[in-house]
């Protein structure tokens, strides 16, 4: 009976030990994220708004988490290219990808196939909105929004504009302009905006639908005129400069945004974890005061919000694509 006994306990001990064994790692796992450096995909080549983007939250996510956060350039085909790798990446927290607007809104109708399932990425936070800046070359002959519209209407095809390339938010916003306006103008896709606003500057050009963080320094300069900006309301880096909608064009309103989303299955835990780390580095002044000044407005959205807008975004845009008539196939 003692013998019994006896190996009853032997084995409830066994078990119990069995059973902390098996909790232990987990709590752990639970408890340590993130153990390793996290991979942040920029589906962008360095140097970019979105890499400035990122590099500009990468130290504060670092010290948030207690990891590196190592970004990792992918560019192509819009930005499908680093999505597609960050969508197939094990659903374990540590690859985070950044997406934007046009990646998520604009790509699926744009492309036969992107090389991701966008219902297979979750998102995680909203991390900023940025208005676009209509600019012109102080050679044409109009020095507002209201005196370009009417020399438009008056020369069809005439003005050229230049944008990141066809299909960006750039040349998006342009046709939403010259659909809501009613004019007619002639557009030169680059590969980035940066040698659009170069050929600007130079005369090539007699406007550019830019990112203002890139064409700031030459409005300042006084070697772009800006004619408009794209949101709802003017910027406070531009006070003085309207929006399209106050220059006649009623209802007109175009923001460009800017987020992170991860691998479906990730661990709820992982995604408030950086989420958390992303707002706390939205809110770092030096930060945030960098981003406002080119027109960009620090969000900080969670995973809900991030979700609504994806949502709203990709109903809002495939029917103004195909009204538009913009293909890459």
């Amino acid at each position: 009976m003692h013998v019994q006994r006896r190996h009853f306990l032997q084995l409830a001990g066994s078990s119990l030990v069995g059973a902390s064994a098996l909790q232990l790692p987990l709590a752990r796992a639970q408890g340590k994220y993130p153990d390793k450096p996290i991979t942040l995909v920029v589906p962008q080549p360095a140097g970019g708004d979105a890499d400035a983007v990122c590099r500009a939250l990468q130290t504060r996510m670092q010290e948030v988490l207690g990891q590196p956060v190592i970004i990792d350039n992918r560019g192509g085909a819009a930005g499908n290219i680093g999505v597609a790798y960050g969508a197939k990446a094990p659903a374990d927290g540590y690859t985070v990808t950044f997406v934007n607007q046009g990646i998520l809104a604009f790509n699926p109708t744009l492309y036969q196939s992107t090389g991701f399932v966008a219902t297979n990425l979750v998102p995680v936070s909203w991390l900023t909105s940025t208005d676009l800046v209509l600019c012109a070359n102080p050679a044409v002959p109009a020095k507002s929004m209201r005196e370009f519209i009417d020399l438009a209407r008056k020369n069809p095809g005439k003005f050229t504009y230049g944008t990141a390339g066809n299909g960006s938010a750039n040349h998006i916003a342009a046709k939403m302009l010259e659909s809501m306006a009613k004019i007619q103008l002639t557009h030169v896709p680059y590969k980035g905006g940066a040698p659009a606003i170069v050929d600007a500057l130079g005369g090539q050009l007699d406007t550019v639908m830019a990112f203002p963080l890139a064409a700031l320094p030459h409005i300042r300069a006084g070697k772009l005129v800006p004619l408009a900006t794209t949101g709802a309301k003017r910027s406070k880096a531009l006070p003085d400069v309207p929006t399209i909608a106050e220059s006649g064009v009623a209802g007109y309103e175009f923001s460009s945004w800017f987020g992170f989303v991860v691998p479906k299955g990730t661990p709820q835990d992982a995604i408030d974890r950086i989420n958390a780390a992303a707002t706390a580095a939205l809110k770092v002044p030096e930060t945030a005061e960098k981003l406002r000044a080119g027109l960009t407005e620090p969000i900080g959205g969670g995973p809900r919000e991030f979700a609504e807008l994806i949502a709203k975004e990709s109903k809002r845009w495939p029917p103004l694509i195909q009204q538009y008539g913009i293909r890459l196939d």
